[in-house]
């Protein structure tokens, strides 16, 4: 389940790269007071959001949207009850007023379906002892190491899975499988766009050097409990940092049983 919000832009200002903090402390205050309040530390929080796109320089009266997602619709609904009653929108030096709130849903489709989930912002993988020793990764004990491409690809297929399991574990029903008990891997399709290192305020001034990953990501929905796991992940976010805003994703691609490639693209129009 998702939020979109759309935003005006209340004056014109540089499209500050290290929003996350910022744009999370915002989020959150929408939900201060409420059942949800206190749940800003917890681990996984089940809030993932998308960066203020599109991403360009702002100039006052732009338009802009952000997405937020869930697996608690009422969470998300209690956001958009607080943002209609104050729909000042400040994400530090980006002032905004939000202009409209709807909900959308995403579904990777039925079993057959195949499809392609593209990251919209940075994953977060980390390494910790003994991940690392498992893969033969030589580094500083005690401190996490952030997946870096000569370590491979499994790392990032098992970190992956593990890290929707523990979201799996707080949110999902209890009769349904997790992602590391059914034995296949989350997605067909490991395509890794690019590597980069962004410095990151985590919290009010502490800020470190993180290491994040794009990706595109195929899949064909083998069963239900498959698409249950793939919608959590859309729900989530996916690998570390979902907090601020590391790790969502969306489909870019969709085809149906039945349909070609083609269809969706007016191939024959």
């Amino acid at each position: 389940m998702r939020l979109l919000i759309s935003l005006e832009a209340d004056a014109d200002a540089e499209y500050k790269t290290s929003y996350h903090h910022k744009l999370r402390g915002r989020l959150w205050r929408a939900l201060d007071g409420t059942e949800y309040g206190a749940e800003h530390d917890d681990a996984p929080t089940g809030l993932a959001f998308s960066n203020i796109f599109p991403w360009d320089e702002i100039a006052e009266g732009d338009e802009r949207s952000l997405l937020v997602a869930s697996p608690r619709e009422e969470l998300l609904a209690t956001m958009a009850e607080s943002l209609k009653r104050n729909p000042e929108f400040n994400v530090g030096d980006m002032p905004f007023t939000v202009t409209d709130l709807a909900p959308v849903e995403p579904d990777v489709g039925e079993p057959g379906t195949r499809g392609v989930i593209e990251t919209a912002t940075g994953v977060v993988i980390r390494l910790y002892d003994e991940r690392r020793e498992a893969y033969g990764i030589d580094s500083e004990s005690g401190s996490p190491t952030y997946w870096q491409p000569e370590h491979g690809l499994e790392p990032v297929r098992d970190a992956l899975d593990a890290n929707l399991a523990r979201k799996h574990d707080r949110f999902a029903p209890d009769y349904v499988p997790s992602p590391t008990d059914v034995g296949e891997t989350l997605f067909d399709g490991y395509e890794l766009l690019k590597t980069y290192a962004l410095p990151t305020t985590v919290t009010t001034g502490v800020e470190i050097q993180l290491v994040v990953s794009k990706w595109r990501f195929d899949y064909r929905v083998r069963d239900d409990t498959h698409r249950r796991h793939l919608n959590l992940a859309l729900d989530t976010g996916i690998g570390g940092r979902n907090g601020l805003g590391f790790g969502f994703v969306n489909i870019v691609e969709r085809t149906r049983p039945g349909e070609t490639e083609l269809e969706g693209l007016d191939a024959f129009a």
